[in-house]
């Protein structure tokens, strides 16, 4: 079976001018939830729908001695990036190894439905072969869902920086939301920056493998440490 590490980034769909126009007056008050709930959303969670965001950058690695891959959205387009990734799951679940297996955080509920719903709005291929490929055929390894048992079955705390913390692996620093600004900015060095920080799921992979999962005491001292040293954030973090 074929271990393919993968990661995205994402932003709102639209035009920067529209974006910090939209954004100050978010921050300003000047747009609220009761004025204008449509744009509202859209500044605050946009980046997090398929619907009203987009894919900008896509990592991935295959196999944990494999090459570290960069997609770039600013440079190809979304729907060139989009199709790419796809041909690369595609081809791997047409090789000879038996299955591929997709790798990641939070990518059960994040990353591969963007995906898949980006590249069904895109037309990458037809419905039934997205479904196939993007949703039927792989097996998923999500490491928040990975520690649900050790954390009461519950999601909350089980951030990439806590599981970071918790086996002893590089934390990101910065936070995801910043991304849109870098984004619009034309920042785009700060965004894969921010990516190397945030790939480190072939390490962990191979941690957890090698040396089996952390405590249920571990895990709680590193929710409790993130929770302390994010305390005082005025922004929200991923």
């Amino acid at each position: 079976m074929t271990d393919l590490f993968i990661d995205i980034e994402t932003v709102q769909d639209m035009e920067p001018d529209a974006y910090f126009e939209a954004s100050e007056g978010v921050a300003s008050g000047r747009i609220t939830r009761e004025s204008d709930s449509n744009l509202f959303w859209k500044i605050k969670k946009g980046a997090l729908s398929p619907f009203d965001g987009k894919v900008v950058f896509i990592k991935y690695k295959i196999g944990d001695k494999g090459f570290v891959h960069h997609l770039k959205e600013w440079e190809e387009g979304e729907a060139a990036i989009l199709g790419k990734i796809f041909g690369v799951i595609s081809s791997l679940q047409s090789g000879t190894e038996k299955g591929t297996r997709i790798i990641g955080h939070n990518i059960t509920k994040f990353d591969i439905p963007f995906l898949y719903e980006r590249m069904r709005i895109h037309e990458t291929s037809s419905k039934h072969i997205l479904h196939l490929k993007m949703i039927r055929q792989p097996l998923i390894v999500d490491f928040l869902q990975l520690h649900l048992p050790l954390n009461s079955m519950t999601g909350k705390g089980l951030k990439h920086d806590v599981l970071a913390h918790a086996y002893g692996l590089p934390t990101k620093s910065t936070q995801g939301d910043l991304v849109s600004d870098q984004y619009f900015k034309r920042d785009y060095d700060k965004i894969v920056e921010y990516s190397e920080r945030e790939f480190i799921y072939p390490e962990l992979y191979a941690k957890i493998v090698s040396e089996g999962m952390v405590s249920k005491d571990r895990l709680a001292e590193s929710i409790a440490w993130y929770d302390e040293l994010h305390k005082d954030d005025p922004r929200p973090s991923f």
